[in-house]
């Protein structure tokens, strides 16, 4: 998929990644997690996105959605 972008989309990914990668709290940084971001990313590519902004917009949706609180099953226990 990379391959198929050229020069400036690739640059965009590349800072957009740097950028969002950034922005990880140092307790939470992974590896796994900045895979997330780059897949995210590399989907936006593939549904035509190609601006900086396109990027950074999808790693930070991934960011947030990773970083977010997994919802808890308590109330489906009170309520069995």
């Amino acid at each position: 998929m990379l391959t198929d972008l050229d020069q400036n989309t690739l640059a965009n990914v590349t800072a957009a990644l740097e950028s969002v990668c950034n922005t990880i709290p140092p307790e939470r940084d992974a590896h796994d997690l900045r895979k997330k971001i780059g897949d995210a990313m590399i989907g936006c590519a593939g549904q035509g996105g190609r601006t900086f902004a396109d990027f950074q917009d999808a790693g930070l949706r991934a960011l947030e959605e990773s970083l977010r609180p997994a919802k808890s099953n308590c109330l489906r226990r009170l309520f069995r």
